[in-house]
C-alpha cells in the first residue's frame, strides 16, 4: 500500500496557510488527508480542506471509529501545521484527548511540528521544555521565523515558510512512501 502524508491542523491563525501547503502538495500528484483540532475549525472549516485534498477530514475520532489506526496505517509522514502551545503540550506529555493527539501517539512514521504562537508563548519555559522532549523524542521540529505576529508582538513564533515546510515534508514521504 503506497502511504501519504498526513497533515494535522491545530487552532492558530497560521491555519489559513495550511491550505497553501496541501494544495501545493496535491498538485504534486500526492493524496493528503487532512486532520483538525475542534480549535482548528474556528479559524478554517473542515469543509476548505476536504476540497483541497480531495479526501473526508477527520476531526473527531468517534465519528469513524478507531481512526487514529488508521490514519497511523497510511501515514508516510504526519505533520502537525500549526502546531499550537496547546497540541505540543499535549504531544510531549501523552495525552490523546482528541483525533490528532491520539494519532500523533500511534504513528511510526516520522513526525515533524511546525510551531505558531505569540513570541511570549513560544520563548516560555513549559513550551520550551515541550518542545525539548518532542526533540529528544525524535519529532522534527521545524523552528519559527522571527516576526510580526497577528495580535501585532514580534519575535519568534511566526509559522515557518510554507515552501520550508512543504519541502521538508515531501522529503521524508518520499522516503517513506512505499514502506
Amino acid at each position: 500500500m503506497k502511504k501519504h502524508p498526513v497533515i494535522a491542523v491545530s487552532g492558530s491563525i497560521a491555519a489559513y496557510k495550511t491550505c497553501e501547503l496541501v494544495r501545493n502538495i496535491v498538485k504534486k500528484g500526492i493524496p493528503v488527508r487532512v486532520m483538525m483540532t475542534e480549535n482548528a475549525t474556528r479559524f478554517i472549516g473542515p469543509v476548505t480542506f476536504a476540497a483541497l485534498s480531495n479526501m473526508p477530514v477527520i476531526v473527531n475520532e468517534w465519528d469513524q471509529g478507531m481512526i487514529h489506526i488508521d490514519v497511523k496505517n497510511e501515514a508516510s509522514v504526519f505533520a502537525i501545521v500549526p502546531a499550537t502551545a496547546n497540541i505540543i503540550g499535549k504531544m510531549a506529555n501523552g495525552i490523546a484527548d482528541d483525533a490528532v493527539s491520539s494519532a500523533y501517539l500511534a504513528m511510526e512514521c516520522p513526525v515533524i511540528v511546525a510551531p505558531a504562537m505569540n513570541p511570549n508563548m513560544y520563548k516560555s519555559k513549559p513550551v520550551q521544555r515541550n518542545l525539548k522532549i518532542l526533540k529528544e523524542d525524535g519529532v522534527i521540529v521545524i523552528d519559527p521565523m522571527v516576526g510580526e505576529v497577528v495580535c501585532g508582538d514580534v519575535g519568534p513564533g511566526k509559522m515557518a515558510e510554507v515552501q520550508q515546510i512543504e519541502k521538508i515534508i515531501l522529503e521524508y514521504h518520499y522516503k517513506n512512501e512505499g514502506i
